[in-house]
């Protein structure tokens, strides 16, 4: 395996289940990938990477009831944010606005951005326009119209966390796995011959597979295997990949879990319930969505101009005296170099089959070859799931 994100390591545990020896490569000094959890001073947990798991999402679910890992809610509502001007769309609101973005593409043979299949007509409109754009992290304009709104939307309330931070998957796999799982150990090639694969990492040294699974994000994957098959090059040349920052701000104490957005830029805030249920853990979080919010909350520059945005917006709230905010930038991260993947016009379902399938002994993972579950960590799970069964088949022809 190539990446100990949830994809690779997935895909790891579920060949090592099946009998067979597997080695796990990461370049950090970490697993997780882009699921990072991080303990403040007084224990708290955030995540720096993703958080929110919705409740369709089975295979991340099925995962953590597998590995004996507890599921907490939010305690707030994902889909529906308010701002100080306007209050949070009501479900049907939502509904109603998505609603009309499915007709538009219903009635149109072609994708065309996501943006023409929206109206904006009433605060709830711009509602939940707001929420849909700040989490694809690239332009609607950019975005597939069909892959967006072609479907009946799945939302993420009631959102749920991993207890003990969302990191904890992927450790868990990785104490299971043992010496199988390395770290500091950068991938520099990945080269198909006639008898499977050779893995040249950056320290020179060379491994001998009958096969890889391949799990980096889209932008590494260039430089990683070179050209790439043509079905797959043309899949990722319809799909986006975004950007994003996160943000947390220690408080004095907790409130009750809330959210807020803010009505002038593409990013928003929320305290979420603590472990117990009973009151918000003591810290505000952030995510600004796409490069124009990363510069309006000056996520380059530091914590401290986007923390003071942050609790402008949630006045009852006071920053803590001991600990500085926190800034998180996926597009600063060598090893991410962005958010995650966005579906792009005319993306459609051959482009997900070509993902599928594996290229001599070289098999695809990662969020970004999850088909309609891309940009989640339940579609990273799920792409390990399949590459997996993927290398299994391929052994037994």
């Amino acid at each position: 395996m190539v990446g100990a994100g949830l994809a690779g390591l997935h895909a790891a545990w579920r060949l090592h289940l099946a009998g067979v020896e597997v080695v796990v490569l990461e370049a950090r000094d970490r697993v997780g990938g882009r699921t990072w959890s991080h303990a403040l001073a007084d224990g708290t947990v955030v995540e720096r990477g993703g958080e929110f798991i919705a409740p369709d999402q089975h295979v991340l679910r099925g995962l953590c009831d597998e590995l004996g890992l507890e599921l907490i809610p939010h305690g707030f509502s994902f889909d529906r944010r308010p701002t100080p001007q306007r209050p949070a769309p009501t479900e049907d609101e939502l509904r109603a606005t998505l609603a009309t973005a499915r007709e538009r593409v219903a009635a149109c043979s072609h994708d065309f951005p996501a943006s023409d299949a929206v109206v904006v007509h009433t605060p709830a409109d711009a509602g939940a326009v707001h929420r849909v754009e700040t989490s694809l992290t690239v332009p609607l304009r950019e975005a597939s119209a069909r892959r967006l709104f072609g479907g009946e939307p799945e939302g993420y309330d009631p959102a749920a966390r991993v207890a003990g931070g969302n990191q904890s998957v992927a450790r868990s796999i990785a104490r299971r796995l043992g010496e199988r799982v390395r770290l500091s150990t950068p991938v520099a090639a990945v080269g198909r011959d006639g008898s499977g694969v050779t893995v040249r990492c950056a320290d020179g040294s060379t491994l001998m597979a009958s096969a890889v699974v391949v799990a980096v994000p889209l932008p590494l994957l260039d430089e990683l295997v070179g050209e790439l098959p043509p079905d797959v090059a043309a899949a990722a040349s319809r799909t986006r990949f975004g950007d994003a920052a996160k943000l947390h701000v220690p408080l004095r104490a907790g409130g009750a879990p809330e959210r807020v957005a803010s009505p002038d830029a593409l990013w928003w805030c929320w305290t979420s319930a603590a472990p117990d249920g009973e009151r918000a853990a003591p810290v505000l979080s952030g995510f600004a969505g796409g490069s124009t919010a990363i510069a309006a909350v000056g996520a380059a520059r530091g914590a401290k101009a986007w923390a003071q945005q942050a609790l402008a917006l949630c006045p009852d709230l006071r920053a803590a005296d001991t600990d500085e905010p926190l800034v998180t930038h996926w597009g600063a991260d060598p090893w991410t170099r962005g958010s995650y993947s966005a579906p792009g016009i005319g993306l459609d379902a051959a482009d997900d089959a070509a993902w599928a399938r594996p290229w001599g002994s070289i098999v695809f993972a990662g969020e970004h070859t999850a088909g309609e579950q891309a940009s989640t960590m339940n579609g990273a799970a799920t792409s390990g799931a399949r590459a997996a069964a993927t290398v299994l088949w391929m052994r037994a022809r």
